[in-house]
Protein backbone atom coordinates (compact mmCIF):
# COMPACT_ATOMS: atom_id res chain seq x y z
CA UNK A 1 0.00 0.00 0.00
CA UNK A 2 0.90 3.53 -0.82
CA UNK A 3 1.50 6.21 1.86
CA UNK A 4 -2.13 7.98 0.98
CA UNK A 5 -3.91 4.44 1.08
CA UNK A 6 -2.66 3.98 4.89
CA UNK A 7 -3.25 7.40 6.03
CA UNK A 8 -6.68 7.52 4.37
CA UNK A 9 -7.54 3.98 6.26
CA UNK A 10 -6.03 5.46 9.52
CA UNK A 11 -8.48 8.39 9.46
CA UNK A 12 -11.60 5.82 8.43
CA UNK A 13 -10.32 4.49 11.49
CA UNK A 14 -9.89 7.25 13.54
CA UNK A 15 -13.44 8.30 12.52
CA UNK A 16 -15.79 5.18 12.44
CA UNK A 17 -18.00 5.10 15.57
CA UNK A 18 -17.23 3.38 18.69
CA UNK A 19 -18.84 -0.18 18.74
CA UNK A 20 -21.64 -0.41 21.33
CA UNK A 21 -21.45 -3.03 24.27
CA UNK A 22 -24.12 -5.36 24.09
CA UNK A 23 -26.77 -4.22 26.62
CA UNK A 24 -29.42 -5.83 28.67
CA UNK A 25 -33.15 -5.46 26.82
CA UNK A 26 -35.96 -4.51 28.61
CA UNK A 27 -39.56 -3.67 28.06
CA UNK A 28 -41.85 -1.00 29.81
CA UNK A 29 -45.32 -2.61 30.25
CA UNK A 30 -47.98 -0.44 32.52
CA UNK A 31 -48.47 -2.45 36.17
CA UNK A 32 -52.10 -2.76 35.77
CA UNK A 33 -51.95 -4.50 32.19
CA UNK A 34 -49.58 -6.93 33.54
CA UNK A 35 -51.64 -7.66 36.55
CA UNK A 36 -55.15 -7.84 34.21
CA UNK A 37 -52.74 -10.34 32.10
CA UNK A 38 -51.45 -11.87 35.37
CA UNK A 39 -55.44 -12.79 36.60
CA UNK A 40 -56.10 -14.28 33.22
CA UNK A 41 -53.01 -16.49 32.78
CA UNK A 42 -52.29 -17.21 36.27
CA UNK A 43 -48.99 -15.27 36.49
CA UNK A 44 -49.50 -13.74 39.87
CA UNK A 45 -46.26 -14.92 40.98
CA UNK A 46 -44.37 -13.64 38.08
CA UNK A 47 -46.20 -10.44 38.47
CA UNK A 48 -44.98 -10.40 42.39
CA UNK A 49 -41.25 -10.48 41.05
CA UNK A 50 -41.95 -7.81 38.72
CA UNK A 51 -43.45 -5.37 41.80
CA UNK A 52 -40.22 -5.78 43.61
CA UNK A 53 -38.49 -5.39 40.57
CA UNK A 54 -40.46 -1.87 39.95
CA UNK A 55 -40.33 -0.49 43.55
CA UNK A 56 -36.62 -1.25 43.48
CA UNK A 57 -36.21 0.77 40.83
CA UNK A 58 -38.95 3.52 42.34
CA UNK A 59 -37.02 3.49 45.28
CA UNK A 60 -33.45 3.39 44.15
CA UNK A 61 -32.44 0.43 46.39
CA UNK A 62 -32.01 -3.31 45.88
CA UNK A 63 -34.03 -4.01 49.62
CA UNK A 64 -37.86 -2.88 49.62
CA UNK A 65 -40.63 -3.73 51.62
CA UNK A 66 -43.34 -5.91 49.99
CA UNK A 67 -46.77 -4.91 51.47
CA UNK A 68 -50.20 -6.90 51.17
CA UNK A 69 -51.53 -3.70 50.26
CA UNK A 70 -49.16 -2.58 47.29
CA UNK A 71 -50.08 -6.59 46.03
CA UNK A 72 -53.73 -6.48 46.64
CA UNK A 73 -54.28 -3.60 43.91
CA UNK A 74 -53.28 -6.51 41.49
CA UNK A 75 -55.12 -9.35 43.04
CA UNK A 76 -52.12 -10.71 44.82
CA UNK A 77 -53.37 -12.39 47.91
CA UNK A 78 -50.82 -13.24 51.01
CA UNK A 79 -50.77 -16.40 50.46
CA UNK A 80 -49.38 -15.93 46.35
CA UNK A 81 -46.86 -13.32 48.32
CA UNK A 82 -45.47 -16.10 50.49
CA UNK A 83 -45.50 -18.63 48.15
CA UNK A 84 -43.81 -16.60 45.27
CA UNK A 85 -41.24 -15.27 47.86
CA UNK A 86 -40.32 -18.59 49.27
CA UNK A 87 -40.04 -19.76 45.20
CA UNK A 88 -37.98 -16.46 44.52
CA UNK A 89 -35.85 -16.78 47.06
CA UNK A 90 -35.14 -20.69 46.58
CA UNK A 91 -34.06 -19.89 43.05
CA UNK A 92 -31.68 -17.31 44.63
CA UNK A 93 -33.11 -14.08 43.08
CA UNK A 94 -33.69 -12.32 46.07
CA UNK A 95 -32.92 -12.80 49.84
CA UNK A 96 -36.14 -12.34 52.13
CA UNK A 97 -35.95 -11.26 55.77
CA UNK A 98 -39.01 -12.41 57.19
CA UNK A 99 -40.42 -10.70 59.78
CA UNK A 100 -43.15 -11.68 62.58
CA UNK A 101 -46.23 -9.74 62.12
CA UNK A 102 -44.43 -7.27 59.56
CA UNK A 103 -44.36 -6.89 55.87
CA UNK A 104 -41.10 -8.91 54.68
CA UNK A 105 -37.97 -7.15 53.64
CA UNK A 106 -36.75 -8.26 50.23
CA UNK A 107 -33.29 -7.54 48.61
CA UNK A 108 -33.02 -7.85 44.66
CA UNK A 109 -30.06 -9.76 42.97
CA UNK A 110 -30.07 -7.72 39.51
Amino acid sequence: MDDWTKQRLAELHAAAPARRKKVRSYVQVPLELAGAAAAVTGGKRMLVWMLILYRSWQQQTPSVVLSNAMLRQYGISRETKRRALEQLEAAGLVTVEWRATKNPIVTVYV
